[in-house]
């Protein structure tokens, strides 16, 4: 059993975040486009956009090596049952609204319907016969989605620094130690409760669809929020 903590894919992403995506977009170019939401006509952009929301979609209707004619493994949820793995439908189906919604806008082609739709399916069909879905390596398994999380950690970080970019947050936490703690509590809750919506569709639906922590999840996810968060505000 695995013990709680963070992951190397947890310091990964949060230094992604920090440093990797602001230096990309400064630089612009196609991985800049490839980052960010489409607003214009970038075919190369849109279609690395596709392959990825295609990676993630095969990466779920596998199950890693190891797990030898039983069932994938649990999703948190009460007893790890199909009703815990359910709750997770609607924040991909949202990440990958964002994702294939930014690639049809690069394309110029209405693809977003489609793709959702066949999105979900996979979901579905994976969920419903879980334990006769093709074996593959589990480091390959979890290869195969991670430019769908980077391009939605990117989407993220563009999210939150339209979020942060008008909140002094100095003053905000100024505000915690006099009389106006209450207003400043409010606000703070109100943009973490916005960015959480963001990062549970963007960043732990797909992680958790791939290597779920039924043990530990309910502890780790907090923690990795706000590392995540940490390195938005840096």
């Amino acid at each position: 059993m695995r013990g709680p903590g963070l992951k190397i894919e947890d310091i990964t992403l949060a230094g992604w975040n920090l440093a990797g995506i602001p230096l990309l977009v400064a630089a612009g170019g196609l991985l800049a486009a490839v980052m960010s939401l489409g607003d214009a006509p970038n075919t190369a952009a849109g279609v690395i956009q596709l392959a990825a929301v295609a990676g993630a979609a095969v990466a779920i209707a596998t199950r890693p090596a190891g797990v030898d004619g039983g069932p994938p493994p649990p999703l948190p949820g009460a007893g790890g049952s199909a009703d815990g793995r359910m709750a997770f439908i609607g924040p991909l189906a949202f990440a990958v609204a964002f994702v294939a919604g930014s690639a049809s806008t690069y394309l110029g082609v209405d693809l977003e319907g489609p793709i959702i739709a066949g999105a979900f399916g996979v979901i579905i069909v994976a969920m419903a016969v879980g334990d006769r879905l093709p074996v593959i390596d589990a480091r390959l398994r979890r290869a195969l989605i991670f430019p769908f999380i980077a391009i939605s950690a990117g989407i993220f970080n563009g999210f939150a620094a339209d979020m942060l970019s008008g909140l002094d947050v100095g003053a905000l936490v100024s505000a915690l130690t006099v009389d106006e703690t209450g207003f400043g509590l409010f606000v703070i809750g109100m943009v973490l409760a916005g960015l959480a919506v963001f990062y549970a569709g963007l960043i732990v639906a797909p992680r958790v669809l791939i290597d779920p922590e039924p043990e530990h999840g309910c502890v780790v996810w907090p923690l990795r929020f706000a590392l995540y968060i940490a390195s938005a505000i840096l």
